[in-house]
């Protein structure tokens, strides 16, 4: 780590890059606010304030087809309370011949082996 990051960090008193990510949550909060769009995509109730508020994924893309088009998509893209998103991503279940199904569901059917072992090909 450079001195110049060393002395940011330092000031701020957490990780300047943690610092960068909380600052550009607050302003697109705030932004959102001013144009009444901090609506929750799950619940449809008002987020009203920068601690429950949290960006999601319409469709899940972790496990997806192609899961970069799918994490990059704008219209995939909606807010949510942080504790509606957390609810809704643990009702969200992984098909099966996927690593999540496997890692995350306990799922040992053959497609779902055959996905982790692929995963761990590509890890090796």
């Amino acid at each position: 780590m450079n001195n110049n990051n060393k002395k940011k960090n330092m000031q701020l008193g957490i990780p300047h890059g943690t610092a960068n990510g909380r600052l550009r949550k607050i302003v697109l909060f705030e932004l959102l606010k001013r144009h009444n769009e901090n609506i929750c995509f799950q619940c449809g109730k008002f987020i009203e304030n920068v601690e429950e508020f949290s960006v999601e994924h319409k469709v899940p893309w972790l496990d997806s087809e192609n899961p970069t088009k799918l994490f990059f998509d704008i219209d995939n893209i909606a807010f949510s309370h942080l504790r509606c998103n957390i609810v809704a991503a643990k009702r969200t279940v992984s098909p099966h011949g996927t690593q999540g199904r496997y890692q995350n569901h306990k799922c040992r059917c053959l497609l779902c082996k055959e996905a982790h072992a692929k995963q761990a090909r590509l890890y090796r």
